[in-house]
């Protein structure tokens, strides 16, 4: 019988995890450009609504995959919990984003900066998941 590489069960997951890292990384520089328009001069709105829902999927997407890759490695399960927390809390940056509570919104979405940001430096570090 021949052997089974165990790092080859990993290998579609971790690129996923790597794409979706990056997607969700550039989705919230469009979401933080847009945001200073739309302060500034009311402007962009819909396009800033948008990139929400479109950081609602990518980072779901970064979530599911990062659950593949720590169920198929057995460990790291950390960096899906971390997902998970940057998925979710983007549904509470959805519900804070109006006028009355703004202040909360833009505060909280460093929650999601330095979650996905830490996320993906750690997909991109040499020797840390292989």
């Amino acid at each position: 019988m021949p052997s089974v590489d165990p790092q080859q069960n990993t290998r579609p997951f971790l690129l996923a995890s790597r794409v979706f890292a990056v997607a969700t990384s550039a989705v919230i520089v469009m979401s933080f450009g847009t945001a200073g328009v739309l302060v500034q001069t009311g402007e962009l709105k819909d396009i800033h609504g948008a990139a929400a829902i479109v950081l609602h999927v990518v980072s779901g997407g970064l979530f599911v995959a990062l659950a593949g890759l720590a169920y198929t490695r057995r460990r790291d399960w950390w960096a899906t919990a971390l997902a998970g927390l940057v998925f979710v809390y983007t549904f509470i940056q959805a519900a804070l984003g109006e006028s009355a509570t703004l202040g909360v919104h833009i505060a909280g979405s460093l929650v999601i900066v330095f979650g996905t940001i830490f996320v993906t430096s750690w997909l991109f570090s040499p020797g840390r998941i292989t």
